[in-house]
């Protein structure tokens, strides 16, 4: 083992202490995008934790996601909003959270409890590069209260309820740019189809389908974006 001498560790150490803070700040930079359900004319409007007693609103609208916001990512994506605390002070209320993926470029899916914002939200954060939610793929996210399965193609998926599923299908035998899709619910233990339907194919676009009941005919629902990575 070689050993410096006091004063070149001293040095050493003073540069590792003034380095490290920026260049773990510097790798854990994220272009974050964000989206809401169910689906609603004005974005959802919150507020993104992004380090201790600081925050930065953010927009989520329900038709397409919002353009990018850097942040630096602490692991951990939380929001909500800044209210006033029992001592008359500012506090942050949070009313979702979930697990950062560790991806350069994130998305955010923000999914509504109930009728208002302080019902709370379910996050759901995904890799939003190419090689992870990227184009020619489908994310079915199950916002019913029942086990949907489906088939595109020749690709099968289950999901239950408050969870995704990310497939990549292939397209028809004579016609690689459609795919037929049957989906299905859990009645009684056995699958019931409730849509069918011929899907366009495009290896440049990602598809986001979201399954929920309709609040009014308690009908299951198909709410669907197109979105270009």
């Amino acid at each position: 083992m070689t050993c410096l001498p006091f004063k070149t560790r001293a040095i050493v150490a003073v540069l590792a202490l003034g380095m490290s803070p920026c260049l773990a700040q510097e790798a854990a930079k994220v272009s974050l995008r964000f989206l809401s359900f169910p689906k609603a004319i004005d974005p959802v409007k919150l507020e993104l934790q992004v380090s201790e007693g600081k925050t930065i609103e953010i927009a989520a609208p329900s038709n397409e996601f919002s353009p990018p916001a850097d942040v630096v990512s602490t692991g951990v994506w939380s929001v909500g909003e800044t209210v006033e605390g029992p001592d008359g002070k500012p506090v942050f209320k949070e009313y979702g959270r979930t697990k950062a993926v560790d991806s350069p470029q994130q998305m955010l899916l923000l999914v509504r409890k109930g009728k208002a914002d302080a019902d709370g939200f379910e996050l759901v954060a995904l890799d939003g590069r190419v090689d992870g939610f990227g184009g020619g793929k489908f994310l079915f996210m199950n916002a019913a209260k029942v086990d949907i399965a489906g088939v595109v193609g020749s690709e099968k998926f289950a999901v239950k309820p408050g969870k995704f599923s990310i497939i990549k299908p292939k397209g028809e035998a004579g016609d690689s740019k459609l795919v037929h899709t049957t989906l299905y619910f859990r009645k009684d233990d056995q699958p019931k189809s409730f849509f069918s339907s011929t899907w366009p194919l495009s290896d440049a676009a990602r598809c986001l389908i979201f399954i929920y009941h309709d609040p009014d005919t308690k009908r299951l629902r198909l709410h669907s974006i197109r979105d270009f990575p």
